[in-house]
């Protein structure tokens, strides 16, 4: 065979793809090999993924959650379903940070394959393949890729491309399939609330539909309830509330966020100079933006848009107006990570809708799959070089565990406000949080462990119980008086379970220490004549504080009265 025929069968092979000319077998075993590539490549990067602050909320909760804590908002939002199935999964499976993983990506391989569905009903096969390798590999979202959380947004996603599968039957069974789906979405998280509102417009838009516009209507009704009985509202973020003035401001924000999606699509969001995701609204993102709402108002411009296609429109300004309410409120703008993945969702919805029934030249074919190879290759560079940070937060995490379990075995719990928490939110509770298992480090392996792990629990243990120098009460009595060892460099005091009174011959700067290496957390100078008292509150581990000084001479005393 020359090269010739064989560049006419590529060609026509080619051709027959982007005419929708395949087998339907093709299609789904090309679309279940991506799959396959996308499950081992989100197990591989995360592997290192564990508990996010919500879910470590979710966990310490769990073991008493009854239907009106489920009920209860998250930061604003009705989370039933994930409060539900992190109970299950609690109470059949334990901790196992994995199970909530699969979740996840069980969770993206759903939007893949009901994205699939619904999209191969307006255009061909091959071409809607393209947006589902970009769903099955989007780590500009990575939490949402990887972690277990991200099962509470592409759940919700899943629900409400089902949703739109169900409407597309045009029957009573559909619309009955419709409404539980929207329900459940609702109940996920409040990205599934949009996909009502656009099916609410679909409905009014096309006369012969208004009567199912039931199917939309009492979902956001029940939501609304729940709303206002919950308490949510105002602008307190404590209560989830939003600041309604933001709304001016919705053209900017689809303006940023649309461009933002778009250069994740197209793979040409990767900063060099930091090894990530460049910055929301910077690089070719404006550019892309504006070919966008260019190619929007051409598409326009010629006419043939039905109802779905203003349907999806709406459903995506929901969307961005819902993230625009909770700018002033929660501090994260356009483009912020979190909010990628359904903003991917909803422009690929509406770039199929636009290009409905469309011919396909090759040339254009061509540079659709260029464009999705670039994102592909981009996909695998992000994944590379930006999942170092889940190792990180993962530690943190655990630092935190150990650090609030030793601090309420004191029998002298101090305040969430006065803690260090940089992870753990103020409702985590470390009974709680212990009931499916401990999860912070054993107390008797942290010296052994790196010195940024060790010296974090002590720092945080210190700031959260005050331990500070003190002028020692005029009424005491000093007791028995052991002096500073030397060790490594420094001098060394090991001092008993309820503190010492410090006394030095020579100004001394005194730091102290636990676990790690006693040269971080500083409680500042002992002077001559000038003892301190530095009081300390045993907890449920024997390792003792110690303090540390570069000078000779310090010494530690117990004190007799006081």
């Amino acid at each position: 065979m020359g090269d010739g025929e064989q560049v006419n069968q590529l060609t026509e092979a080619i051709d027959r793809l982007r005419r929708g000319e395949n087998s339907p077998g093709s299609a789904w075993l090309t679309l279940a090999g991506a799959m396959v590539v996308s499950v081992l490549v989100a197990l591989w990067f995360g592997r290192d993924a564990w508990f996010s602050l919500d879910e470590l909320t979710w966990l310490s909760t769990s073991s008493e959650l009854d239907l009106s804590d489920a009920l209860e908002p998250h930061v604003g939002h009705l989370v039933l379903v994930p409060k539900l199935v992190y109970r299950l999964a609690l109470e059949t499976i334990g901790p196992e940070y994995l199970t909530f993983r699969l979740l996840t990506t069980a969770s993206v391989l759903l939007c893949a394959a009901l994205f699939f569905i619904w999209s191969r009903r307006r255009a061909p096969d091959f071409v809607v393949l393209a947006g589902c390798f970009v769903i099955l590999l989007f780590p500009s979202d990575s939490w949402h890729l990887l972690g277990g959380n991200g099962f509470t947004v592409m759940f919700a996603l899943a629900c409400g491309l089902a949703a739109l599968i169900a409407w597309d039957r045009q029957d009573f069974p559909g619309d009955v399939a419709a409404f539980a789906f929207l329900l459940l979405g609702i109940a996920t998280y409040t990205v599934a609330l949009p996909f009502a509102v656009g099916l609410a417009a679909v409905s009014i838009l096309e006369r012969s539909a208004r009567h199912r516009l039931w199917v939309s209507l009492v979902p956001v009704a029940l939501y609304l309830l729940w709303r206002m009985s919950a308490g949510v509202g105002g602008t307190d973020p404590a209560s989830g509330g939003t600041d309604w003035t933001n709304l001016v401001l919705l053209p900017a924000w689809t303006f940023e966020s649309l461009g933002t999606i778009l250069a994740a699509i197209a793979g040409l969001n990767f900063d060099f100079t930091r090894g990530a995701t460049i910055p929301p609204g910077t690089g070719v993102a404006p550019v892309l933006a504006v070919v966008a709402l260019a190619a929007f108002a051409w598409r326009v411009s010629r006419g043939q848009t039905g109802p779905m296609f203003w349907g999806i429109v709406v459903t995506i300004l929901a969307l961005f107006a819902a993230q625009t309410l909770g700018w002033g409120v929660f501090g994260r703008g356009p483009g912020a990570a979190r909010y990628l993945y359904p903003g991917l969702i909803l422009v690929l919805l509406i770039g199929v809708e636009s290009i409905r029934g469309a011919r396909w030249g090759r040339t254009a074919f061509l540079i659709l799959w260029i464009v999705t190879g670039a994102s592909m290759l981009t996909a695998f560079g992000l994944l590379k070089e930006g999942t170092d940070w889940l190792a990180t937060e993962r530690e943190r995490a655990k630092v935190e565990i150990t650090a609030v379990t030793l601090l309420d075995s004191t029998g002298r719990p101090t305040s969430p406000a006065r803690q260090p928490r940089d992870i753990l939110k103020d409702e985590y509770d470390s009974v709680g949080g212990g009931a499916y298992g401990y999860l912070g480090y054993d107390p008797s392996t942290l010296r052994g462990r790196a010195g940024r792990i060790s010296n974090r629990v002590d720092a945080f243990l210190s700031q959260s119980l005050s331990l500070q120098l003190a002028p020692v009460p005029s009424s005491a009595r000093l007791g028995n008086c052991r002096p500073a060892r030397p060790a490594e460099g420094r001098f060394r005091l090991d001092l008993p379970p309820d503190g010492a009174v410090l006394k030095a011959s020579l100004v001394s700067l005194v730091k102290l220490g636990r676990f790690g290496s006693g040269t971080i957390v500083g409680l500042g100078k002992v002077a001559p004549g000038y003892p301190q008292l530095l009081a300390l509150y045993p907890d449920s581990d024997p390792t003792p504080w110690f303090v540390t000084t570069r000078e000779p001479g310090l010494l530690g005393c117990s004190l007799v009265g006081g």
